[in-house]
């Protein structure tokens, strides 16, 4: 099922990206808009549904780092994030934190294409390079902030034992 909504997600927003007359020029071109939006709506989709049917798992911590990859990610699209790739962030981040194989294939995939067209068709090396540092980092973060919880909940059990 999350399959067919992500499926049908990235459809909606290729629908929605195609109303433009400039996206409608180049939705042939690889690196045109609707290539390179449309496919990162899969994991982006995927993960979502991933971290709502596990939101009573996670702590307050890894809740707020969700929502600031995801701000900083359409930050970057609606706004003026600078330096920081929202592909490459939310795609890296949402690689590590995941335990979906359909978010880690789809993420590996989306992420190649991202790659490929950022270092050799566009020449940019720092965004998407800065965005997997962070997406990286507040992955390990997220893990560590999970393992102290863990680590904590388990001592308070022993000391009520």
């Amino acid at each position: 099922m999350v399959l067919f909504f992500s499926l049908a997600g990235a459809g909606l927003v290729g629908l929605y990206l195609l109303r433009s007359p400039s996206v409608r020029a180049t939705v042939f071109d690889p690196s045109g808009t609707f290539q390179y939006f449309v496919p990162l709506m899969v994991p982006m989709f995927a993960f979502m549904f991933e971290r709502v049917e596990h939101v009573r798992e996670a702590n307050f911590f890894q809740h707020g780092v969700d929502y600031l990859v995801f701000a900083l990610a359409v930050g970057r699209v609606v706004g003026n994030v600078p330096y920081i790739s929202g592909h490459t962030l939310l795609l890296s981040y949402a690689l590590l934190q995941s335990k979906s194989k359909l978010v880690r294939i789809s993420a590996i995939l989306v992420l190649a294409q991202t790659l490929f067209l950022k270092y050799f068709m566009w020449g940019d090396f720092v965004t998407s390079n800065v965005g997997i540092a962070l997406g990286c980092t507040l992955a390990l973060l997220v893990s560590l902030s999970r393992k102290h919880s863990r680590s904590a909940a388990l001592r308070n059990i022993e000391k009520q034992n």
